[in-house]
């Protein structure tokens, strides 16, 4: 068992073979949709970040992060969903007496697409299904 922090409360988080029924069940998709929705916007966001680098050698983080923010846009929507739907099912695996899950979103105030939590997630749901 594996414990990840959003915005400032800690959850404990586990996967097992239930888990791609309960997502299939909770969510009516299946976990690897959402793991490959996470992946391409990762590596999108990489692949862009190079080619602005080449293309201006001098640009800041500041500036960077404007161009991706901005080319992100479209699939910003796809990844903030895959990344929760994936934290709260893990989340549910390792306590199922949490709320349903749009109950359980409200309590996130802050959701920023850069948080250390996705990640931890993401390379969780990787170890555990791939």
């Amino acid at each position: 068992m594996k414990q990840i922090e959003i915005d400032g409360t800690k959850y404990d988080i586990e996967a097992n073979a239930l888990t791609y029924f309960d997502y299939e069940r909770i969510f009516k998709r299946g976990v690897f949709q959402d793991l490959d929705i996470l992946q391409k916007f990762v590596t999108t966001q990489v692949v862009l970040a190079d080619k602005y680098k080449k293309e201006n050698p001098d640009l800041t983080d500041a500036q960077l992060e404007i161009l991706l923010s901005r080319d992100m846009r479209q699939n910003l929507d796809e990844y903030v969903l895959a990344s929760t739907r994936l934290a709260y099912i893990l989340i549910y695996e390792a306590n199922n007496n949490i709320p349903e899950y749009k109950e359980w979103l409200k309590s996130i105030k802050n959701l920023r697409t850069n948080d250390s939590w996705i990640v931890e997630v993401t390379e969780f749901a990787v170890d555990h299904f791939c």
